[in-house]
């Protein structure tokens, strides 16, 4: 019991067990936040037990005590905390001080734990101080924060790739109009001066920039690391994130927060890798690249390739993307936005404008916001059965600028009644998942192809992405259309998507 664990600690009984209970019960994600204000009822604003504590014999109670009441968080504790840390003489509980001082008003002791950064930095590394000294320093990083930071290198000669759909690159180099490009295994690759022309595209998935000196490193994690510093991917970097306002990337470089994506050829994540990996980058750069788990600018992606190596890309992820900007909702079946736009440029020949469009499987209405680039049409109508679905359609597509002609109903496309028939079906088909066995996606084709019968114009379009062309092909016939292109955008294992354009 906590207030047991308490009592004992102001008692000096089991004071080593009775602490390590509390920091425990503090940190327990469904009770934590409840234990907190239990224990601060029992201090009653009297935290002298703990800051005695803090000059205990023991380091494991000392660091302990430490971590308590940086979850306490009471401002008068800062002063004791910071005591103890410059007082502290064993390196691992260093850190532990420092996170409990950032957790509290730290603004009076900031020059003096920069100053502390900066003598980290100095201080020769070895085997037994350089794990304490990492750990340390992470802290003391947290502290500073980075500041607001962006993309500064619109106007540099950037290389990087285009990751697309594989299949079919040729609809995003086509988009190029001009830029220097070529094709590459993820997409198109892509070097030119002229980024800005290049961003707003929507057929490709994510941009990878390519560093200038040093494409491939060692499947080594030091040697890794310091290949990428003598090839200058600190200055690389550098030369493409400022702090916002500061147009001349000349900002403090010690607040620039990275972290590291390794990706190998059907193995297991190695863990091990991207710490040691991280922690060597770090020292190398002098903590001017700092490893981030969550705030960070730019992610360093090590890809395996065929020679034993690993490919160096750079994914900014403080470079904005404000092309599906309209999608503010998602749910985890929902379709990518650049997939869907891929999609909606294949079916374009097939896609006219002032039409009637139904969606039967709406979802949160990604599909339909995509069509309307490629043709305005007069009327939509999104149907889905699941209900947060159509709410986060609806603000979708209110955000799109859609809703105004969009008529979003909550209901089994089955049991959707209609009077007017369409020119067009758009829709991402159902699939095979947990709730939903072969057997039952089959009989969802087979009543879909019957259903739509009657709900199309003579000469309407079917635009389907399906991960099931065999049950296209099966019971297409029901519906009185033909197949009029059958795309195959990808196959991986067991799925197999395809687009498939019918028409009556």
């Amino acid at each position: 019991m906590l207030r047991d664990a308490y009592n004992n600690i102001v008692s000096g009984i089991d004071v080593k067990e009775s602490l390590l209970e509390i920091k425990e019960s503090l940190k327990s994600a469904e009770r934590g936040s409840r234990n907190k204000d239990a224990l601060l009822l029992m201090i009653k604003d009297d935290y002298s037990v703990f800051y005695d504590l803090l000059k205990d014999s023991d380091p494991k109670i000392r660091k302990n005590t430490a971590i308590v009441l940086g979850v306490l968080g009471n401002k008068d504790s800062v002063d004791k905390l910071y005591e103890a840390y410059t007082a502290e003489d064993v390196m691992y509980n260093k850190a532990s001080y420092v996170e409990a001082i950032r957790k509290i008003d730290h603004t009076k002791y900031v020059d003096e734990l920069k100053a502390r950064f900066n003598e980290l930095k100095k201080t020769p590394l070895t085997a037994d101080n350089k794990k304490h000294i990492f750990e340390e320093m992470k802290q003391l990083k947290n502290i500073f924060g980075t500041g607001k930071q962006e993309f500064i290198g619109f106007d540099k000669v950037n290389e990087f790739i285009l990751t697309t759909n594989r299949n079919f690159k040729d609809i995003t180099a086509d988009a190029l109009k001009g830029i220097p490009h070529k094709d590459s295994n993820a997409g198109v690759m892509v070097k030119t001066d002229k980024l800005k022309q290049v961003l707003p595209i929507r057929t490709y998935d994510e941009i990878l920039f390519i560093p200038d000196k040093v494409k491939t490193v060692s499947f080594d994690p030091a040697k890794a690391a310091e290949e990428l510093v003598k090839g200058g991917i600190k200055e690389y970097i550098f030369d493409r994130i400022g702090i916002v306002g500061d147009r001349t990337g000349q900002n403090d470089t010690t607040k620039v927060n990275f972290r590291t994506d390794l990706r190998l050829k059907g193995k297991a994540e190695n863990n091990d890798f991207v710490k040691k990996f991280s922690a060597e980058l770090e020292a190398l750069t002098n903590w001017e690249l700092s490893n981030s788990v969550s705030d960070y600018a730019l992610e360093i992606r090590l890809i395996e390739n065929s020679n034993g190596m690993l490919n160096v890309l750079i994914k900014f992820s403080i470079l904005k993307d404000v092309r599906f900007t309209y999608r503010k909702e998602h749910i985890a079946a929902s379709i990518k936005p650049y997939l869907a736009a891929t999609l909606m440029q294949l079916a374009s020949p097939y896609l006219k404008g002032n039409t009637t469009v139904l969606d039967p499987f709406c979802g949160v209405g990604t599909l339909l916001a995509e069509r309307e680039l490629i043709a305005n049409a007069r009327l939509y109508y999104g149907i889905d059965i699941f209900g947060e679905a159509i709410e986060k359609a609806k603000s979708n597509l209110k955000s799109f600028g859609l809703l105004k002609k969009t008529e979003l109903i909550n209901k089994d496309f089955f049991d959707f009644e209609h009077a007017y028939k369409y020119d067009e079906i758009v829709t991402d088909m159902p699939y095979v998942t947990e709730n939903k066995p072969l057997k039952e996606i089959e009989n969802i084709y087979a009543s879909f192809f019957t259903k739509i019968d009657d709900l199309l114009e003579k000469k309407a379009v079917v635009v389907l992405y399906t991960r099931n062309p065999e049950f296209v092909k099966k019971y297409h016939v029901r519906s009185g259309c033909n197949i009029a292109e059958d795309y195959e955008i990808s196959k991986y294992g067991n799925e197999n998507a395809h687009l498939m354009i019918l028409t009556k």
